[in-house]
């Protein structure tokens, strides 16, 4: 009787396990927040920012001068072709980030082949140096001179005194001689581009970026939606090339860009005869 009235035994049907596909660059760069929608600027930031930039706000384009008969329609357009973004969805386009890699890498590539010099700096060391540094291996890789000076200073950077320009491995950024500082200010960056031979190429994000793009030199500018007056002149072609990128996450969250930079050919290929 206990026997008849046992619920019937389940045999276990288990399909085939298949193993989780492997993250696509796009999306390593979204979960290290590194691209996509990282909650940083919003849509009012966002919206409040870009008509900053068309009304010439200083404290918004940084080390940038007014740009001349900028319209709102004309920031937006340039908003969206580098970084994807609109003011519904303020975010980080990530093909666009490895799409502009790759033209950085390129741009690097010419002008290291024409033996050309390429200057390196950021003002975020805590989180770009490693990035800054895959450049200068990428540019020597390819033929380029890298500048490596000397301490330069002391120099006031930031309000404060007792600051000095120090170049680790040929990548430029601020020192008080025992730790390295970000820095927002353009002091640094014009006393930098002071004491540099002429660069034909200039890598760098925030005001080194921005005060070597004003001073006439080609860039390859790292910024974010926080920073992101060259936009407008990536968009128009104007000596600029804009890797769009959260500039403030850890080092390791960058280890995809970094992989993709090493990934490349040093020197560009000789064409077939």
């Amino acid at each position: 009787m206990k026997a008849r009235n046992r619920p019937p035994r389940l045999e276990p049907h288990t399909g085939a396990v298949r193993p989780a596909p492997p993250a696509t660059p796009e999306q390593l760069l979204e979960r290290a927040k590194v691209a996509g929608a990282t909650g940083a600027p919003g849509r009012t930031e966002l919206r409040r920012f870009v008509e900053r930039i068309v009304a010439g706000d200083h404290g918004t384009l940084g080390e940038l001068l007014p740009i001349r008969g900028l319209t709102i329609v004309d920031a937006w357009a340039a908003f969206a072709e580098v970084f994807g973004a609109t003011p519904e969805a303020p975010a980080i386009d990530a093909s666009r980030t490895l799409a502009a890699v790759r033209r950085a890498a390129d741009r690097i590539g010419a002008v290291g082949a024409a033996g050309g010099r390429i200057a390196v700096a950021t003002a975020a060391p805590a989180s770009l140096l490693p990035l800054h540094l895959a450049f200068v291996r990428l540019a020597r890789a390819a033929g380029a001179e890298v500048p490596d000076l000397a301490d330069v200073g002391p120099i006031r950077v930031d309000g404060r005194s007792h600051r000095f320009l120090r170049w680790v491995d040929g990548v430029a950024a601020v020192t008080d001689g025992r730790a390295l500082w970000a820095t927002r200010d353009g002091e640094a960056a014009r006393e930098w581009m002071f004491v540099l031979p002429r660069p034909a190429l200039v890598v760098g994000d925030g005001p080194f970026a921005e005060v070597a793009w004003e001073a006439g030199a080609e860039v390859v500018a790292l910024a974010g939606l926080d920073r992101g007056g060259l936009a407008v002149a990536a968009a128009r072609g104007e000596r600029c090339t804009l890797v769009p990128l959260r500039t403030d996450r850890a080092p390791r969250a960058y280890s995809s860009v970094i992989s993709r930079l090493e990934a490349r050919p040093a020197r560009p290929s000789a064409p077939e005869m």
